[in-house]
């Protein structure tokens, strides 16, 4: 079976591929100091609440934006899979053009939604990934990677609001207002982020939608990409698992289709 590891700047995504099926993800959060130990031991208790062990493990493919995390995660491949992890790098892969001034500057999970989404789709895209920072990915008709832009993520964006004005409560959950206008302090803080955030999506999508040459079709991906979604009629379908897929497709194209 396949490991895929997303490691982000907020969390730690885990997947488990049974040939070409996502049979079982994990969330942790990042630690930038965590130990390979600390990984492995992780590891194995979530696969055995799933009812699987460390040794059905034979591949293991990383994409991460957290480089000081590199020596843990070898370890982690190195001590309890018997593995040497496949970093992916955007620049150095090549199912999909970059057409990026400096393609290095790219981050593999950016590049990763895009060839997941294209695999599926055939035809341009526009990826909207909500993580710690939301990323808009644009895919021509032909496959290739165009480019986008990056903004504050959703989390990312209230937390600075929560510790700056300091008589504003810390809300830990967030879910669509009833309204715009709201007549509490809770639900304002509610209508203000997750309708001021679909706006901001709404507003890059239809931009973004301008400058291609042709209509694209809008996909989101990330945790917070049902609850955005609903208030905004430009994302037409949710895919909340596009960089597992993406870590499975260049693993494959690398390695062969695993068997199990």
């Amino acid at each position: 079976m396949l490991l895929t590891l997303d490691v982000g700047n907020t969390n730690i995504k885990f997947g488990l591929f049974r040939g070409n099926e996502l049979v079982a993800v994990w969330r942790a959060s990042t630690r930038k100091n965590i130990s390979g130990d600390e990984l492995g031991l992780a590891l194995d208790g979530y696969l055995r609440l799933n009812g699987y062990s460390l040794k059905v493990v034979t591949g293991f493919i990383v994409a991460s934006v957290v480089p000081p995390m590199r020596p843990a995660i070898e370890r982690l491949g190195a001590r309890y899979l018997g593995l040497t992890p496949i970093f992916v790098e955007a620049h150095s892969q090549d199912l999909m053009p970059i057409l990026y001034s400096n393609p290095r500057e790219v981050g593999a999970d950016r590049v990763l939604v895009s060839i997941a989404a294209f695999k599926r789709f055939q035809r341009a895209l526009v990826i909207v990934d909500f993580g710690t920072a939301t990323t808009f990915d644009c895919v021509s008709e032909k496959g290739e990677y165009l480019g986008g832009a990056i903004a504050p993520g959703f989390r990312l964006s209230a937390e600075a609001l929560f510790q700056t004005a300091s008589r504003l409560p810390k809300m830990e959950q967030f879910s669509a207002p009833q309204s715009a206008i709201c007549r509490d302090t809770l639900n304002s803080l509610n209508s203000g982020l997750v309708l001021g955030y679909a706006g901001l999506v709404e507003g890059l999508v239809n931009r973004i939608r301008a400058e291609m040459d042709s209509e694209p079709l809008v996909t989101a991906t990330g945790g917070l990409a049902s609850l955005i979604a609903e208030q905004t009629k430009v994302i037409e379908i949710i895919l909340p698992d596009l960089t597992m897929e993406g870590l499975k497709i260049i693993y494959d194209a690398q390695k062969g289709s695993p068997k199990a």
